[in-house]
């Protein structure tokens, strides 16, 4: 289970060219690759294409689980139809979400610049997308990307101390901090782990990721590996809360590549 920007492709430049060679080893062994982002449906579903995907995927940083209708020789708990996929949801509608980080942010005193509230030239222009991409990325169902637009340095962790006390969930995901509802990417990595083991049995989950809205589908696998980022903070960070992780020496793709050539090239010496 892997998230997407900053490791199986490169936050600045979107190009997943370094990982490309491990990716395919992981497709010729038959190992589900599972994509874990705070990215929208539409966006992962546009990813998957583009590299040839066909597991099941996460949204919105752990808002729903989507499995393709026949990924699982069962139905799913709790699962609805939607789309050739049964969806798990986790999360609680955007507009609940939105609704409640607005009014908190209000309360609070603390201006935010949400992601809805931008057009999609700003998120085209902010993110380094095009605009066919922005359009994707604002099509929010569970989560919220959002901005302190404030000078006080301090406005940031009380609106997030705020937040979690109206029952929502912040984090940081890189370039915006992101607001949920009763949703994490461990909760559905979890759920999606125990279909795996009803249909194959034991099972060894690995997991990659490189943010602070990682540290969760880190430690529900077994093999948590952080991808290095560009700040050596965070990555040090996120090694003090996941015991047993390894961190790799190179940043990005090339991280990610790293990590799942060491873990196969491992798996067949045994």
């Amino acid at each position: 289970m892997t998230d997407v920007d900053g490791c199986l492709v490169d936050r600045v430049t979107r190009s997943h060219a370094a990982a490309d060679a491990a990716l395919d080893r992981l497709k010729q062994a038959r190992v589900p690759v599972v994509l874990c982002s705070s990215k929208t449906r539409a966006e992962l579903e546009r990813l998957r294409q583009e590299l040839g995907l066909s597991d099941p995927f996460i949204s919105e940083n752990g808002g729903a689980l989507f499995a393709p209708v026949g990924a699982f020789p069962f139905a799913l708990t709790g699962a609805v139809g939607r789309d050739a996929h049964e969806v798990v949801e986790f999360g609680k509608p955007h507009r609940e979400v939105l609704e409640v980080l607005k009014r908190v942010a209000a309360r609070e005193g603390v201006p935010v610049s949400t992601f809805s509230d931008m057009s999609v030239q700003d998120v085209a222009d902010d993110c380094g997308l095009s605009l066919a991409a922005a359009r994707l990325a604002k099509l929010r169902e569970y989560d919220e990307p959002y901005r302190v637009a404030a000078s006080d340095p301090s406005a940031r962790s009380r609106l997030c101390r705020a937040l979690r006390s109206a029952g929502l969930r912040c984090a940081n995901g890189g370039r915006y901090d992101h607001v949920t509802s009763g949703a994490n990417k461990g909760l559905a990595a979890v759920f999606l782990r125990r279909c795996y083991e009803r249909q194959w049995g034991h099972v060894t989950t690995v997991g990659l990721g490189d943010a602070a809205n990682d540290v969760e589908l880190l430690r529900a696998v077994d093999v948590p590996v952080i991808v290095r980022g560009p700040d050596a903070e965070v990555t040090a960070a996120m090694a003090a809360q996941i015991r047993g992780a390894v961190v790799t020496a190179a940043v990005g793709p090339a991280g990610w590549s790293e990590a799942v050539v060491a873990i196969l090239d491992g798996h067949q010496g045994h």
